[in-house]
């Protein structure tokens, strides 16, 4: 008996040192250089939020969203203002308030590693556990989404432990011990419904238990008691949420179902633009978006893992894992790819269970190669193609994570071609801001689709006499003077006539580069030279949206980074 203890502390051990070693590695690759995108339009608004928090203002601020990220940035926006101070004085190294606003994500998407970890343990082997986890921690897709301030990010990880801990409540041994897992569980359900208003994760893993039941893979007689599981999860959610109670809050959720909010509308998938709201289903995005997301932006020894773990467990449907990747996996997927409306971040929560199947297939591999007694040469060169090559696809392409294609997306020759909106869309609001802010004449007028995130930049750089305007306003039209910024990755309906009309007209204008490619581009409006070269087109004209629903956008190769500094000046502004 005290060997075994042993032998089971030794193996802990060790595998706590596994866990700590992929965290750390997970971690190291999600905060490198993470400040260097700038602020979207929705981390603009939860920095705006974290500012009325500080004033004691809780109710109606950014009110369809959850206060648990918001409340985390504003603690680290806080620790990170007073370790910038300190940082200063000995030279330590700091992050911009872009890096403290995302830091809370950074956090759980390495966190995220050891959750996936232990719950691929109660289920697999050793090795598919780590390699499940490795793939956590290193591929671009998940790197990429946990490098910014997004509710995915905390809702995958508290969804994530919560199933974790749901599934060590059905494996264990006693009622008392069954109680208690059940209720963190709850309680982590609790916490990942505050990070966002998703419930069917939820139901989901009940789905995956219903089937696990049926197979005969949980223990005995339910233990789970329905009342003091949801009491649990609601009294979770309101501790670290209670905002949801005020009626002004309630409403604008109401508002946000209802597509009240809706301001733009559009995604540029592939060259095509796409009504992209919710209520559309196959009208909207093209149901195939997710697919090719998986299939073009996850490293290819990844992705045969995923592909081969997907068809053994579709072949095994009596085993835990195979219960929760059709339910968490395929169900989620296809519920995804049936709504409307799409975007990149939305497939965070699908992916652990997609590296749930590749770490499956890792861990049949790796019995089969014991049992075969494979060559210890052979096992070596598996494990460099499976865990060097990702690891330097990712070195390779830091820090632009977002922009990663593997070669059957086309690799660099196609960045921004098919996921223009999510992979360009957070990165260049402050070098446009740059680039403005030293020439552009006093009290000018700015028009862009970021409006909230060019506003913070402007005055960061002490421009607040600019005024800055939504391009998809119906009601803008363009004057003598105007700054206009075009930005393909938000090219909406309401904003089309502005690339028609703009584009090949002329106009004195400057580009602006994001690594690899041509984010923005910045036009001095001149009314004689539009009239010059397009008599037919109007003021008026200006002011109509498209009614098409889906427009044909083609867009030119991305400019190379070399040559595109050249800019034209604008006029120095005037003296106060």
């Amino acid at each position: 008996m005290p060997s075994e203890i042993k032998n089971r502390f030794a193996g802990w051990q060790w595998e706590a040192a596994i866990i700590l070693l992929l965290s750390f590695l997970a971690f190291f690759v999600r905060i490198e250089r993470v400040g260097i995108n700038s602020l979207s339009e929705d981390e603009a608004a939860k920095l705006a939020a974290v500012q009325e928090y500080r004033h004691g203002h809780f109710a109606g601020v950014n009110s369809e969203h959850p206060m648990m990220l918001k409340t985390m940035a504003w603690a680290s926006l806080a620790a990170g203002e007073h370790w910038n101070r300190v940082a200063a004085v000995h030279s330590w190294p700091s992050l911009s308030p872009e890096g403290w606003l995302r830091f809370p994500n950074v956090l759980l998407g390495a966190a995220t590693t050891a959750v996936l970890f232990l719950f691929c343990r109660r289920m697999m082997g050793l090795a598919g556990s780590v390699a499940a986890s490795f793939f956590w921690a290193v591929a671009p897709l998940p790197v990429a989404l946990n490098r910014l301030a997004k509710e995915e990010t905390p809702f995958t990880f508290f969804t994530l432990l919560a199933c974790y801990l749901y599934c060590r409540a059905q494996q264990a041994n006693t009622d008392q011990s069954a109680r208690r897992w059940f209720d963190l569980s709850a309680i982590s359900f609790g916490f990942s419904f505050a990070s966002q208003y998703i419930p069917h994760l939820l139901g989901l893993n009940a789905l995956a238990w219903l089937f696990a039941g049926r197979a005969g893979l949980n223990r005995g007689p339910s233990r789970f008691s329905y009342k003091r599981f949801f009491l649990v999860i609601f009294l979770s959610c309101i501790l670290v949420n209670p905002v949801v109670l005020f009626p002004s809050n309630f409403n604008a959720i109401l508002h946000w179902l209802h597509q009240d909010g809706v301001k733009h509308n559009g995604y540029d998938f592939d060259g095509m633009l796409y009504v992209n709201l919710p209520s559309r289903l196959f009208a909207g995005v093209p149901w195939k978006f997710y697919l090719w997301l998986i299939l073009f932006k996850t490293p290819i020894p990844i992705l045969a893992a995923i592909v081969l773990g997907s068809i053994l467990l579709l072949r095994n449907r009596r085993t835990l894992p195979a219960c929760f990747f059709l339910t968490l996996g395929v169900v989620q997927l296809a519920g995804l790819s049936v709504s409307g409306a799409k975007w990149i971040r939305y497939s965070l929560p699908l992916l652990p269970f997609f590296f749930l199947a590749g770490g499956y297939a890792v861990q049949r591999t790796w019995d089969r190669m014991r049992e075969w007694k494979v060559s210890p040469a052979l096992v070596g060169s598996a494990a460099v193609i499976l865990f060097v090559g990702p690891l330097a696809e990712l070195h390779n392409w830091s820090p632009y994570y977002p922009f990663y294609l593997n070669p059957i997306g086309g690799g660099t020759r196609s960045v921004t071609r098919h996921f223009a909106p999510d992979e360009v869309s957070e990165f260049d609001t402050r070098e446009v801001a740059q680039e403005v802010c030293p020439s552009a004449p006093a009290r000018s007028r700015l028009a862009t689709a970021r409006p909230m995130s060019m506003t913070y930049y402007l005055e960061n750089c002490g421009r607040s006499d600019i005024e800055v305007v939504p391009l998809y306003d119906l009601h803008y039209v363009p004057r003598d003077g105007d700054l206009i910024v075009l930005e393909p990755s938000r090219r909406f309906f309401e904003t089309q006539r502005f690339f028609d009309a703009l584009e090949n007209s002329g106009m004195s204008h400057r580009e602006v580069p994001v690594g690899p490619v041509l984010a923005s581009t910045v036009y001095l409006f001149d009314t004689t030279v539009a009239k010059q070269i397009a008599p037919e087109l109007t003021l008026s004209q200006l002011r109509e949206s498209p009614t098409k629903f889906h427009t044909n956008t083609q867009r030119p190769d991305s400019a190379s980074a070399n040559g595109i500094f050249a800019f034209l000046r604008f006029p120095e502004r005037s003296k106060q």
